[in-house]
C-alpha cells in the first residue's frame, strides 16, 4: 500500500515542485518505488523527470518512465473533482511504495482533490512572515475538509525552505512556526541554494545536478526524517 504525500502551498515560488521532485528522487535512491503525480497544469515535475519521448504517449492517470531506477512520473492535472484523483491513484497503490503529489499553487480544484487523496500533507514555506499568513489559509482549508467529513490528510508536516541562518528574519520565522506548530515542523530546513534553482533547466534532479550541494544534503536529511515518521 503506497504512502501518499501531497506537497501543497497556494503560493507560487516557495519550493513546492523542488521539494516534491527532490523528495521523490531521494526516496527512489533509497530503493522505494516512487511515483510523482504532477497535478500542476504547468507540468514542471513532468518536464524534469519524464524520459525523452515518454510524454508523447503520456495519458492522464498513467505513469511514464523517467529513465531513473525506482522513479516514475504521471500527468494528473485534469482530476478536479474531490474523489476523482483518489479513484485514479487507488489502483496504483500496489505498484508503488510512495506517491508524491505535486500540486498547483492553489487551494481549490485539483489541489483539494490531492489533499483528500493523501495520507499526509507536506507544506513547503519560505522563511518569511508573509509565508505565515499563507500557512494559516492552508490550515483553515484542512479544517474545512474535516468539517465536510473528510478524514484525509491524516498528518501534516511543514518544511522551511529558502532558509538563511545569517538572517535574523529567517531565524525569527523558524522560531515562531516551531513555537506554534511544534513537531509538525520538520527539523530539516532547506537553504537558499543556486543549485536547486538551476537543476530543472538541465532536466535533472538535485541529486544528479549537484549531489553534495547544501540544498541536496538538506533534502537528503529531510527525506530521512520523512521516512521515520
Amino acid at each position: 500500500m503506497a504512502r501518499v504525500t501531497c506537497v501543497a502551498n497556494q503560493k507560487g515560488g516557495v519550493g513546492k515542485t523542488t521539494s516534491a521532485v527532490a523528495l521523490a528522487a531521494y526516496l527512489a535512491l533509497a530503493g522505494h518505488r516512487t511515483l510523482v503525480a504532477d497535478c500542476d497544469s504547468q507540468g514542471n515535475s513532468i518536464s524534469v523527470l519524464a524520459a525523452d519521448g515518454a510524454l508523447e504517449e503520456a495519458d492522464p492517470g498513467h505513469p511514464v518512465v523517467t529513465g531513473r531506477e525506482h522513479l516514475w512520473v504521471m500527468p494528473a492535472a485534469d482530476f478536479h473533482e474531490r474523489s476523482r484523483l483518489r479513484q485514479v491513484l487507488e489502483p496504483l497503490h500496489a505498484d508503488f511504495d510512495h506517491i508524491v503529489i505535486d500540486c498547483p499553487p492553489s487551494l481549490q480544484g485539483v489541489a483539494t482533490a490531492a489533499m483528500v487523496a493523501s495520507d499526509e500533507l507536506l507544506i513547503p514555506i519560505q522563511s518569511e512572515y508573509y509565508a505565515l499568513e499563507g500557512l494559516g489559509q492552508i490550515l483553515a482549508q484542512v479544517s474545512a475538509l474535516r468539517e465536510d467529513g473528510y478524514q484525509r490528510p491524516e498528518r501534516l508536516r511543514i518544511l522551511l525552505c529558502m532558509y538563511d541562518d545569517g538572517l535574523r528574519l529567517c531565524r525569527d520565522v523558524a522560531s515562531d512556526v516551531r513555537r506554534h506548530l511544534g513537531d509538525q515542523v520538520m527539523q530539516a530546513m532547506i537553504p537558499r541554494d543556486v543549485a536547486l534553482a538551476s537543476a530543472p533547466s538541465h532536466r535533472q534532479t538535485i541529486i544528479e545536478h549537484a549531489p553534495l550541494s547544501p540544498g541536496s544534503l538538506a533534502y537528503c536529511a529531510a527525506t530521512k526524517e520523512f521516512l521515520h515518521v
